[in-house]
């Protein structure tokens, strides 16, 4: 949609494409946050990125540059739902790369755990020591969707799995 009057002036929207999945919550350098999955070639399900907006009082949202963009070793198909957490004043994302096996069956794929960084909350760098947790090797379907959190100084993760 490119006439503003038919834009959302409250809720978040892409600038094209598919959205699903709000991903990695947060507040970092005075804002609030928000990460989606995002297809930005069409209006349909397709590789997945993390598209990226923020906003000082959850009313105004500003677009930022696409955060995760799928197609290294470590997220080729694909970079699925995740979530985020500050520490040290750094800003990352764990997230789940999606894989396909190379017979071309859209229904054989494959899952892994990854990790971005962020110091300015705008650009990202993926960990060059990505997956840090790898598909186990009986169920690596499904094997995704990570959040984590700290409390009393641990940190924990959960994902889900097939």
């Amino acid at each position: 949609v490119t006439n503003t009057r038919y834009r959302e002036h409250y809720h978040i929207q892409t600038p094209a494409g598919w959205l699903n999945d709000p991903n990695g919550l947060c507040f970092f350098k005075g804002y609030y946050h928000v990460f989606y999955q995002f297809h930005p070639y069409s209006a349909e399900w397709g590789p997945m990125h993390w598209g990226h907006v923020r906003s000082k009082d959850l009313v105004h949202w500003e677009d930022l540059p696409v955060a995760l963009v799928p197609g290294d070793p470590e997220d080729s198909g694909g970079c699925f739902s995740g979530s985020a957490i500050v520490k040290d004043d750094r800003l990352y994302l764990v997230y789940t790369g999606h894989h396909y096996y190379d017979d071309g069956n859209q229904d054989h794929f494959w899952e892994d755990q990854n990790v971005a960084y962020s110091d300015d909350g705008i650009h990202f760098t993926k960990y060059a020591n990505n997956p840090v947790i790898k598909a186990p090797a009986d169920n690596s379907q499904d094997f995704r969707d990570p959040k984590v959190w700290e409390h009393d100084g641990q940190y924990y993760l959960v994902l889900g799995s097939r």
